[in-house]
């Protein structure tokens, strides 16, 4: 009897671990497919910026680079983390901030903070990112950077100009 229960058991576990790994598959899917591509933007000063997604690895990450090529170049990587999809954000700054999915919305990418990594007590960093898609194909991209004086978000609206980088 003990051992029925314990197979009954692992079975359970098992399964309820996969279920929970085929939502972060199908959300890290969507939010490639989302974003791969060249963006451009306007953002909240009026300043024009240019972002690119796209796949490394066979597809198990997502790159994102913020100005290409020049010397204010920023990264960030998604990639999947079992239950989880994370983002690390390799800022200007020098730091970089490790981020989650937030599970609130399935068309929205919502990432809250995890951890960071040469992070100086009080300095600014990526504190929160949401991506989600607007009217026409385009992109909505905001970011809250928090620091000794607070919390400060930035929105971002991008098109698409062009599917490949």
């Amino acid at each position: 009897m003990s051992r029925l229960l314990l197979l009954l058991l692992t079975s359970l576990c098992s399964f309820s671990a996969q279920a929970a790994d085929s939502v972060a598959v199908e959300r890290f899917e969507r939010l490639k497919e989302l974003a791969v591509g060249a963006w451009q933007g306007t953002t909240d000063g009026g300043g024009s910026v240019r972002v690119e997604y796209r796949t490394i690895s066979r597809g198990s990450v997502l790159v994102e680079v913020w100005q290409p090529g020049t010397r204010a170049e920023t990264m960030t990587v998604f990639h999947r983390d079992g239950e989880r999809v994370i983002a690390t954000h390799y800022c200007a700054q020098g730091n970089q901030p490790r981020l989650v999915l937030a599970e609130r919305s399935s068309k929205t990418f919502a990432f809250e903070y995890l951890d960071a990594t040469n992070l100086v007590e009080g300095a600014s960093h990526l504190h929160g990112l949401v991506l989600a898609p607007v009217a026409e194909g385009g992109l909505q991209r905001d970011e809250t950077y928090r620091g000794a004086s607070g919390d400060e978000t930035s929105h971002l609206r991008l098109r698409r100009v062009a599917d490949k980088p």
